[in-house]
Parts: C-alpha cells; sequence; structure tokens
C-alpha cells in the first residue's frame, strides 16, 4: 500500500524536493548579507536561519507540538538526534548556531546556506578537528551566541538515546553555560534518518506524505562545574522527556 501511495504522491515529494534547494538558494544570499550586517552591529539574530527553518517546515508539511523555551540568555541546546528535519525544526523554533557533522558541509547547496549562517562543522574522527571545534565554541560563548549540539553525535531511530559524547559538556562546565536538554520524537519513527540511508532515498521514501508530525520538548536549563554530572543529567532528562512526548 505504502509503494502505490508513494507513486500516487510522488509529484508533492518531488515538488518538495526542488522547493527546499530553491529556498536554500535564496536564503543562502540573504544569510551573507546577514552575516556582515551582524559583523558590523556585533550582533547575532538569526533571522535568516529562523526564516529558512520555517519555510522547510511548512514546505515538508511538518507539524510540531512544543513548549516553551526556559528563559535562559545564553546556552548549549542539547537535543536528541532523530532526523535531517530535526535541523530545520531546531532553526526554525530556537535558531542558534550549530555544530554538525562535516558531511553535511558537502551536500549541494544546502551545506554553502549551512556554512554562511555560521554552522560549525566537525569530524569526530579527526583530533585537530575536534579540537577547532572547540576553538570555535568557545569564541561563539565569548560572543554571547548561543549554540546548539547533537550530543549523540549522529542520528538514531529510537526508542531511547545513544551515549552521549563528552566533548560539549566539558566546554559547558568550563565556560559555566548553561544546558538545555530538549527531546525530539517522530510519531512515525521511518522519519528518522540512520544508518547508510542516503539522503535521497530517505526523503523520496518519506517526504511523499502530506504531514509529519514531532514533537519538541525542552526541558529545565541546568548547569554545573563537573561535565560527568552535567552530561548524566542532560541524558536522564532528555530521556524522560521523550517519555513524556
Amino acid at each position: 500500500m505504502d509503494y502505490l501511495l508513494r507513486v500516487i504522491f510522488f509529484p508533492l515529494a518531488l515538488l518538495r524536493f526542488v522547493l527546499m534547494f530553491l529556498i536554500s538558494i535564496v536564503l543562502m544570499f540573504m544569510s551573507i548579507v546577514e552575516y556582515y550586517i551582524s559583523k558590523l552591529f556585533q550582533r547575532n539574530h538569526f533571522i535568516t536561519m529562523r526564516i529558512w527553518g520555517w519555510s522547510m517546515l511548512i514546505v515538508l508539511g511538518v507539524v510540531v507540538r512544543r513548549n516553551s523555551f526556559p528563559k535562559v540568555s545564553r546556552f548549549i541546546l542539547m537535543p536528541n538526534h532523530r532526523s535531517y528535519i530535526d535541523i530545520f525544526l531546531v532553526a526554525a523554533l530556537k535558531p542558534t548556531t550549530f555544530v554538525a557533522k562535516a558531511e553535511l558541509r558537502k551536500w549541494p547547496v544546502i551545506g554553502f546556506a549551512m556554512s554562511v549562517n555560521r554552522m560549525i562543522f566537525v569530524q569526530r574522527d579527526n583530533l585537530r578537528s575536534m579540537f577547532d571545534t572547540m576553538s570555535q565554541l568557545k569564541e561563539a560563548f565569548a560572543n554571547g551566541v548561543s549554540v546548539t549540539v547533537f550530543p549523540e553525535g549522529t542520528t538514531f531511530e529510537g526508542p531511547g538515546l545513544r551515549p552521549f559524547k563528552a566533548g560539549s559538556f566539558k566546554m559547558a562546565a568550563e565556560a559555566g553555560v548553561s544546558v538545555v536538554p530538549a527531546a525530539i520524537e517522530y510519531r512515525n519513527r521511518n522519519d528518522a534518518w540512520v544508518g547508510n540511508d542516503t539522503f535521497i532515498a530517505h526523503f523520496f521514501r518519506q517526504m511523499w506524505k502530506p504531514l509529519t508530525f514531532v514533537s519538541l520538548t525542552f526541558g529545565k536549563e541546568m548547569s554545573s562545574n563537573d561535565f560527568k554530572k552535567l552530561k548524566e543529567d542532560t541524558y536522564q532528562s532528555i530521556e524522560s522527556l521523550l517519555k513524556i512526548g
């Protein structure tokens, strides 16, 4: 039955694919303008990032159920990671600088759009890249910029969570920056993009559906100068939020 529906709704998936790239191209140029304006006034508003995120959610038919974000100015947002849609989701609802896998930079158009939106790319198996990432995170914090890090390091369809990477928790503990945990869960687990699946294959297999339902639940901010405790508390918080969401 799903195969038949995919064939019937293929034009919708194709239209979304084309619109996604066209919108990204337009916003890429807007991002360049915003980048130079933000450098001039030394303020980061992430306006283009928010427009990009909302545009993608609308084009892809993503329906979001969420709660309110805690009142905190400078933070590291730590969500679990289910799908590439997560980036659009966070960009729309709480735009920040992202720490993302270096592979995303190679995506046509979208990768460049991410670059000009001040995303921090990291090769997790490359020690030098990890040190560069830490340096960029320190610079972001010093400039009052908040950051989103997916602590699992890669997508995971669930249930539950993968083990967390420790690096960003060390940074948060050293810099005295609050961590805001967040739980992302899709109603249809097949919307997760994992393993050896390719972006194109997953997109046309899942994005024919008129609507995709997702919940984003923010937890209470937490801080500690003990990164191991901060990591464990964040893990437990997201785990409990996933059960609620």
